[in-house]
């Protein structure tokens, strides 16, 4: 099959802290997930959908689109096609089942419709797998099998990271953000930690690439407001120093219950620190 990949060389981790602040975010026992659903943060139940799913052989974990050098235990990685990459953005989660077997997998790559047009074509939702992700639900020898597939949280005790591209500076800035519990729908900037700007798409919305396209002293100072698909947001500390092709820990991740408990316990907000 026809895959294109992006490389990146990551430097050594600067840790940083950050404060949380969640925008619809809900914590009573009707967000927690049951029955055909998934409850994400915001309460809102994922629906099971029916697609299709084959594989690539040429697989190379460290080779990705969009770049996830921390994959937790259990998870498989996998390319969503290109005509549903807004409904299953980079970083999106799901739990695909065949046959009683149930896999998770994190949307890491992307399957483009050029020259893929065989498989796209086979189902509304079409996912290609890594092939010990296929390996996992079925033999191998099946080629392509029809699922259902269902949007779920990743999760992960990890921090969302922040990776600078290479060849930023202090005019224009580039990284990709990876961890998230859910998809990111915004990332925004500030320099000053009041003022915030939004930060766009690198060469559109087909990768995982996020930039600052103009400015200056964009390597210091540097205050990341992040906010995912269900309008929940967090705020970091400023980043005192950024270097070119580092990586950065942002210290905190989006909340979600699952179950009847929180995964993780956050610190509280600046404004409740204050009281």
């Amino acid at each position: 099959m026809k895959r294109f990949c992006i490389f990146i060389l990551v430097m050594p981790l600067l840790f940083l802290s950050c404060d949380v602040v969640f925008g619809t975010q809900k914590s009573t026992e009707e967000d927690v997930g049951g029955g055909s659903g998934e409850t994400s943060s915001s309460g809102k139940t994922e629906s099971q959908k029916t697609g299709t799913v084959t594989f690539y052989t040429t697989y190379n974990e460290d080779s990705v689109a969009y770049y996830t050098p921390e994959l937790e235990s259990g998870w498989y990685k996998c390319a969503v096609s290109e005509n549903k990459l807004k409904e299953f953005p980079p970083q999106s989660a799901a739990k695909i089942t065949y046959n009683n077997k149930t896999i998770r997998v994190l949307v890491t790559d992307l399957c483009p419709n050029d020259g893929n047009s065989q498989w796209t074509s086979k189902s509304n939702y079409f996912f290609d797998l890594a092939e010990n992700a296929f390996a996992a639900l079925a033999n191998k020898v099946e080629g392509h099998i029809d699922v259902s597939i269902q949007r779920i949280a990743y999760e992960t005790n990890r921090n969302i990271k922040f990776a600078v591209k290479e060849r930023s500076n202090q005019w224009w800035l580039a990284g990709r953000f990876y961890n998230m519990r859910y998809p990111l729908a915004k990332v925004e900037y500030s320099q000053d930690g009041i003022n915030f700007k939004e930060m766009k798409k690198l060469s559109g919305n087909k990768n995982n690439w996020w930039e600052i396209q103009s400015g200056k002293n964009l390597m210091s100072n540097l205050t990341f407001r992040l906010t995912d698909v269900y309008g929940n947001t967090i705020t970091c500390a400023a980043i005192s120093k950024l270097s070119d092709g580092g990586t950065y820990d942002l210290g905190a991740n989006f909340h979600y219950k699952k179950r009847g408990f929180a995964l993780q316990k956050f610190r509280r907000t600046s404004q409740e620190k204050s009281k």
